[in-house]
């Protein structure tokens, strides 16, 4: 997995706020980007891209590497969002759906016939390449996903 293997689902981001809900944890971080901002023209854009995107633009906000105070803050959210699930594992299974190696192995394993219970996925090894690959935020239940 590497960037140049972009999330299953390579589109603009829509708004998110009707997929994964706007809650106490969105809410806060939108609070404490607010409050640590002086210039209201900055903040008139944290507002935007919350009226935007939601929980989405909540969660990028929480990324480390965000400056909350960049004029180009939303266009910077819309190239680096990918997706938003509810389960990491929808999201790694996605992943490897987007990569092909789940139809490969199922090829393989029909070809060869290995039944089912034969192979298993190393979940925590995947999981370590998805985490270089992507930032991950985990936010009122929901994992929002952007490219790093």
């Amino acid at each position: 997995m590497s960037p140049d293997h972009p999330p299953p689902a390579d589109r603009e981001p829509s708004d998110s706020g009707d997929k994964a809900p706007f809650g106490p944890e969105a809410a806060a971080s939108v609070e404490r980007s607010l409050a640590s901002l002086r210039d209201p023209d900055d903040a008139l854009r944290i507002l935007q891209g919350v009226k935007e995107s939601g929980s989405a633009f909540a969660a990028y906000l929480l990324l480390p590497d965000t400056n909350i105070a960049a004029a180009d803050i939303r266009e910077s959210f819309y190239n680096s969002y990918a997706d938003a699930w509810e389960t990491f594992a929808e999201f790694r299974h996605d992943v490897l759906e987007g990569l092909g190696w789940l139809q490969e192995l199922k090829k393989v394993m029909s070809e060869q016939g290995i039944p089912d219970d034969h192979l298993t996925w190393n979940h925590a090894a995947v999981d370590k390449n998805i985490l270089d690959t992507y930032d991950v935020v985990h936010l009122d239940g929901w994992w929002h996903v952007f490219n790093k």
